[in-house]
């Protein structure tokens, strides 16, 4: 048995844009399987055992928590309303926002934890592995992961060994973790904001950051801890060896600095466009903080 992707007779191994490309939105090869997938999960979640009463009230829920008015089907049975749910939302072309919300209501502490999603996303028997898998067949740009602490959600794929890599700092760093995994929502999330997630990411270095360098100082800025690991100059990473011209200290001093530095929007007051952050900036400055808050809550960084 092969590991090898399988690829279409004829397939251009130099032209890998129709085929190989991640595929945003949801693709016509992908929906019939995500609709099934929905209307399974919009019938568990409309269900109980209160009959038509309940499903209607939990419809209704649905139309209050994701801000929207859905036309109510003659039919009160849970096939009929999870139908309207589903039907209202691939009209409008969202259907990635009703699968966001519905990943939401999967409590990660329920599933086992942090450390549980990546075998959970393995799972075919589980309904997050199953979309996980629909996602990945179909070359969706959407992958599942970590959207918000302790909520599940749509992210964009980004290499596996980075989502794990963040997920396992997300769920191991405290406060700080979870203002990443606001970051990361911001970032990659269906909904982004680079400005927040900038934003974001700046602050999950400062909770990571400031027990470690100025644990009685409550209000340092990542500047000012910026300026207090320049002063002392004795701060490093455990590396045995070392480049004179690029030494731990220096390196992790300028990474905190571009981040700092790269946040051309903190101020207010200001219109000029070539302060505004972009979504490329977003992601950089999301995935170094990543890095610096693993390396501040693991231990990593110490005075040498």
């Amino acid at each position: 048995m092969t590991d090898e992707i399988w690829r279409p007779l004829g397939f251009d191994p130099e032209d890998r844009t129709t085929y190989d490309a991640l595929h945003d939105g949801v693709p016509a090869w992908m929906e019939k399987s995500l609709e099934s997938w929905l209307l399974e999960i919009l019938e568990s979640v409309l269900d109980d055992e209160s009959g038509e009463t309940g499903a209607l009230r939990r419809f209704q829920k649905i139309e209050r928590e994701l801000r929207v008015s859905i036309r109510q089907p003659k039919g009160l049975e849970v096939s009929d309303l999870a139908k309207a749910v589903l039907s209202h939302f691939r009209y409008k072309s969202q259907s990635l926002v009703l699968t966001d919300f519905l990943l939401s209501k999967a409590d990660i502490e329920k599933l086992g934890g942090a450390a549980a999603i990546a075998a959970l996303l393995e799972d075919l028997h589980d309904d997050v592995g199953r979309l996980e898998a629909l996602l990945r067949s179909s070359g969706s740009k959407w992958a599942v992961g970590i959207r918000t602490a302790g909520r599940l959600g749509l992210v964009q794929r980004v290499p596996e060994g980075v989502q794990r890599s963040v997920e396992h700092t997300i769920g191991n760093s405290g406060h700080a973790g979870v203002r990443l995994a606001r970051a990361w929502e911001s970032a990659f999330g269906v909904s982004p904001n680079p400005s927040l997630a900038y934003s974001l990411a700046v602050k999950a270095v400062e909770d990571a950051a400031t027990p470690v360098v100025s644990p009685n100082d409550t209000t340092a800025t990542l500047g000012k801890i910026n300026s207090q690991m320049r002063n002392t100059g004795d701060w490093g990473l455990p590396l045995a060896r070392e480049d004179e011209h690029a030494t731990p200290s220096d390196t992790l001093l300028s990474m905190m600095k571009m981040l700092w530095a790269g946040q051309a929007d903190r101020h207010g007051g200001h219109h000029d466009p070539s302060l505004v952050i972009t979504q490329e900036a977003a992601e950089v400055a999301v995935i170094t903080a990543a890095t610096l808050v693993q390396w501040f809550t693991s231990g990593a960084v110490a005075r040498r």
